[in-house]
């Protein structure tokens, strides 16, 4: 049985970070799938403000919390918001860019930084079990591994957090279908983002010289989605779009907040513990490198590590905020194609601001309640 210091399970931002928080201990890092790199995240690879912060400059970006700059790690940036309803459109200059982020460039980074170190990264490696105690933990994947400490970052499914008897319930079900179209008719730097009458969401941006295309349904946990695949192509027929490449599908469990993020000798990290099941690439980042600075804590002998951890990253991450949304999610439910309509129309009511712009503010508050109420 190979022993080392820290097993981490899963390879992605999380698990990344931590394992390239950890030099000069023996570390070994699993991932189930064939690839580090090639697994893509939800969200378009678009930088959410949660986290450390993420800078682009031209084309690179550069991961302030772990002080390292990747060539290439930006796709794109999108400075306009265009909104529709059923008749109604709104476009919006937004004040900071939204960026969308290369993951292969940035997860390859990460890779290497990781290799620097001399962490031990093995793929094609399933994690079958897991057991622990306050002086080991035991790892059987395709050979069996001993550790003082293990991470567990192997996302909203996660067998650690499992062993932990962190079994969280669905709050909802997310299912997104996505293209990715040769041309389409957008404006360049421009998110497109419609609702339907019947509540489906609907995305389109440039993405790397083409363009994606997405429909996204939420639903109850025991919901029925739609035809999202017909969904999709009408929609890309409506916006005359050319030449699909691909589509890709993915289903997000949106689960209860996690009550803790540690036992023992065992740590959470990622979408593991994370909000919903779900954490942004800068807050997955973030939460993997403190995690991976708490281990080093941890074995060095402070007892008081893990517990400053879990403080420190829901604070770094507002998880606190991220959880009050669980009360808008019957709101959410409400939104359609003709409130959307009555919200924008709100919005674009009169060409006055008024003193100190009140009017805008007040137009801004109206068009909100009309939208959910």
């Amino acid at each position: 049985m190979s022993r080392y210091d820290v097993v981490i399970i899963g390879s992605g931002y999380a698990g990344l970070a931590c394992a390239t928080r950890l030099p000069g201990r023996s570390v070994l890092v699993l991932e189930k799938n064939p690839s580090v790199v090639e697994k893509y995240r939800g969200g378009f690879g678009a930088y959410l403000p949660i986290g450390d912060d993420i800078e682009a400059y031209g084309k690179s970006v550069f991961l302030e919390g772990l002080g390292l700059h990747v060539e290439g790690g930006l796709l794109e940036r999108i400075e306009r918001l265009e909104i529709r309803g059923y008749r109604e459109r709104y476009s919006l200059d937004l004040k900071k860019p939204i960026i969308l982020l290369n993951e292969r460039r940035i997860k390859g980074a990460l890779y290497r930084r990781a290799l620097e170190v001399g962490v031990d990264v093995v793929v094609d490696s399933p994690v079958r079990e897991v057991s622990f105690g306050q002086n080991f933990c035991k790892v059987r994947s395709n050979d069996d591994f001993e550790a003082r400490v293990l991470v567990g970052a192997d996302g909203s499914q996660s067998l650690v957090a499992h062993q932990l008897n962190l079994n969280r319930d669905k709050i909802a079900v997310l299912f997104q279908r996505e293209a990715e179209v040769d041309m389409l008719d957008l404006a360049p730097r421009t998110m497109l983002v419609q609702v339907d009458a019947q509540g489906h969401w609907y995305v389109a941006m440039p993405y790397n010289g083409r363009y994606l295309v997405s429909v996204i349904q939420v639903l109850s946990p025991k919901g029925v989605p739609s035809n999202l695949d017909k969904l999709l192509l009408d929609r890309i027929e409506r916006l005359d779009g050319s030449r699909c490449i691909s589509i890709r599908t993915s289903i997000v469990k949106i689960l209860e907040p996690s009550p803790v993020s540690y036992k023992d000798n065992v740590i959470l990290a990622g979408d593991s513990v994370s909000a919903y099941g779900f954490s942004s690439i800068s807050g997955a980042l973030t939460q993997g490198s403190m995690a991976g600075a708490s281990v080093s804590r941890f074995l060095a002998g402070s007892s008081y590590a893990f517990p400053d951890y879990e403080k420190k990253w829901r604070k770094a991450t507002a998880q606190n905020k991220l959880e009050l949304l669980k009360w808008l999610f019957p709101l959410g439910a409400r939104v359609g194609a003709h409130r959307v309509d009555r919200a924008i129309s709100t919005l674009t009511l009169g060409n006055s601001d008024g003193p100190w712009g009140l009017f805008t503010r007040a137009r801004e508050i109206a068009a909100l309640l009309r939208l959910f109420l």
